[in-house]
């Protein structure tokens, strides 16, 4: 896979909306040679929010510190798929904590649920002192919408 555009941006909620558009121009571009069946609205509305919940916990959970904390996003593509990684320099966290209770509505706790559900693969790793959580969607593979 070859790395298709870079970014890092403060860990500012203001930023989410350009975290978010950025993807959603990636997906466009990957997708414009889906055949009809291939679902690109729904490949690149998941893409798209998936970006931006985990731009928003990387916002969410970023701690004050003397450094600016930056969150870099990489999106990569290939024929076959689209990649995305988002890191921060957040403390460690638990990726296979419980799901949230829905009936109880919380206001957080939604967004990994959420992820897993929309991109194909999702994996977590702590490499020099950042998270790193890395998200792939198929074209052939769509998952959106679907129980």
């Amino acid at each position: 896979m070859t790395t298709m555009i870079t970014m890092t941006l403060p860990a500012e909620i203001r930023y989410v909306r350009l975290a978010s558009h950025t993807a959603a121009k990636v997906a466009e571009i990957f997708s414009a040679s889906f055949t009809a069946a291939d679902n690109a609205d729904g490949f690149c509305h998941a893409f798209e929010l998936s970006v931006s919940e985990a731009f928003t916990n990387a916002v969410r959970y970023a701690g004050a510190s003397d450094q600016e904390n930056m969150v870099t996003i990489n999106f990569y593509g290939d024929r076959n798929r689209l990649t995305v990684s988002v890191s921060d320099s957040n403390p460690p966290f638990d990726p296979e904590f419980p799901s949230p209770d829905i009936s109880s509505y919380p206001e957080r706790g939604f967004g990994l649920l959420l992820i897993r559900r929309l991109m194909d693969t999702v994996t977590y790793t702590r490499e020099e002192g950042r998270n790193l959580i890395s998200m792939t969607k198929q074209p052939d593979n769509q998952r959106y919408g679907n129980p």
